[in-house]
């Protein structure tokens, strides 16, 4: 629980909503990164996210201070916000849907070196896992294009973006 919340939340008191999709195991997998913070955890931890420290809705993640490279898989349903904090961060990898008028599609495409777009299927802690039928992608800044080349590569229906200029 932070300790800057202004109201403790206890970790059983957080419902399971919508919005709890696991990234898969072989999204880490290909990337090949360890994670310095898991900013959107799980309650109960970060499942199988290769990362020293996480963030749960418990800690706030949004309100909490990033360091380091940061993995986010944020809520959907609340996105911009956190693809605003992302872009504001020097070092991370950022989760999302692909959708057509999504304001949070700006931000990203402007801080990213890369983006690799994938098909995914989330695992769901109710065990019906999730089949988004659009593209998944994921961001990079600040880790160099090779770990979205290495997704990008992992999945049949793979491609790579490159980003920024000066990246």
């Amino acid at each position: 629980m932070s300790a800057d919340a202004l109201f403790p939340i206890a970790a059983e008191d957080v419902a399971i909503t919508s919005d709890d999709c696991y990234t898969p195991p072989w999204v880490f997998d290909a990337m090949g990164l360890h994670f310095d913070l898991d900013v959107a955890a799980p309650n109960g931890g970060p499942w199988h996210v290769p990362c020293s420290r996480y963030y749960t809705a418990v800690d706030d993640g949004l309100a909490s201070p990033w360091e380091g490279l940061v993995w986010c898989n944020p809520p959907f349903s609340n996105y911009l916000p956190w693809a605003e904090k992302w872009a504001a961060h020097p070092t991370g990898v950022l989760m999302g849907i692909m959708g057509s008028r999504s304001p949070a599609r700006r931000v990203m495409f402007g801080a990213a070196d890369a983006v690799a777009f994938i098909n995914c299927i989330f695992p769901r802690p109710t065990r019906e896992p999730l089949n988004l039928m659009q593209a998944v992608f994921v961001a990079f800044r600040g880790v160099g294009v090779e770990p979205a080349e290495r997704l990008a590569a992992a999945n049949a229906h793979g491609a790579v973006l490159y980003g920024r200029a000066d990246a």
